[in-house]
């Protein structure tokens, strides 16, 4: 088996996910792949490549390491992310595949596969096998009609392998790096006007996304964390200068005095004034 289907762009612009391009290879050892970083072959630069193991094996690689992936087992790269991936010679896999674009992946998928390959093992593939053959199926048949039952299939293939799968390999935490960096350049430049999308950007991410991972890293919202940067910068310049209020408040991003003083007592407990006599004694 060696199949390539490409599917029609939806009528409906807002699918959660909708297959792209499905196929499928059997009994074809010289089947490799090795794509670089932001490709758009096939338009993987903005499109996810979920792979699922049927039978035979193969392996895929990463910067550091090497897996070997047999039946029930698969993967799914994000968009852009360097694909590196190939059938066993002696016993080549015989696999699965869709390319699927949507609205909000981010969420729906819960960020795998943003920031390395998500490999995972499903505890029982049986439910899974007749959804990608339908997939496969309704490419084949393709009618204006069968985009219904295209996206929903799908949507029902993605949820049931992150309800049923455990994951292979272990996260390197690039999103919390990217997290914190953000955050890093937040809190030195947080006298400046900053939305929660300028921030996510930073990081690479959507608004969506980077606001539950932000509140996963940091216990707190992109919001409390820019008020409290801001609030720890007038302590440092109520404490250290004789700046008057006003000028403290416009130079820590608060637009009015008597907005930075009731976000400066909320916090603190006290207003700056108050703050600033029990420092300067």
């Amino acid at each position: 088996m060696k199949e390539h289907i490409f599917l029609p762009k939806p009528i409906f612009p807002r699918h959660s996910c909708f297959p792209d391009f499905v196929g499928g290879y059997s009994d074809f050892p010289e089947h490799a792949v090795n794509r670089e970083y932001a490709t758009k072959e096939n338009n993987l630069d903005r499109y996810y490549n979920l792979h699922i193991v049927l039978g035979g094996k193969g392996y895929l690689h990463t910067d550091s390491m090497s897996y070997e992936l047999t039946r029930g087992q698969g993967f799914l790269y994000g968009p852009g992310l360097r694909q590196s991936y190939h059938s066993d010679a002696a016993t080549p896999w015989d696999i699965r595949w869709v390319h699927f674009f949507g609205i909000r992946l981010e969420e729906l998928l819960d960020g795998k596969g943003l920031d390395e390959p998500w490999l995972f093992d499903l505890s029982d593939p049986a439910p899974i096998e007749p959804l990608i053959e339908k997939l496969l199926e309704l490419g084949r048949t393709y009618e204006v009609d069968d985009e219904y039952a295209a996206a929903g299939t799908l949507y029902e293939l993605l949820t049931r392998i992150q309800t049923t799968a455990s994951q292979l390999n272990v996260s390197v935490h690039q999103a919390t790096d990217k997290i914190r960096a953000a955050a890093n350049y937040v809190r030195s430049h947080c006298s400046q006007p900053f939305t929660l999308e300028q921030a996510a950007s930073i990081a690479g991410y959507s608004p969506h996304y980077f606001s539950r991972r932000f509140n996963r890293t940091f216990g707190m919202s992109f919001s409390d964390f820019l008020l409290e940067s801001r609030i720890l910068q007038a302590k440092r310049l109520l404490a250290s200068t004789s700046l008057s209020i006003k000028l403290i408040a416009l130079q820590t991003g608060f637009s009015q005095t008597s907005y930075f003083s009731k976000c400066f007592r909320e916090m603190e407990g006290m207003t700056p004034v108050q703050f600033r006599e029990i420092h300067k004694s």
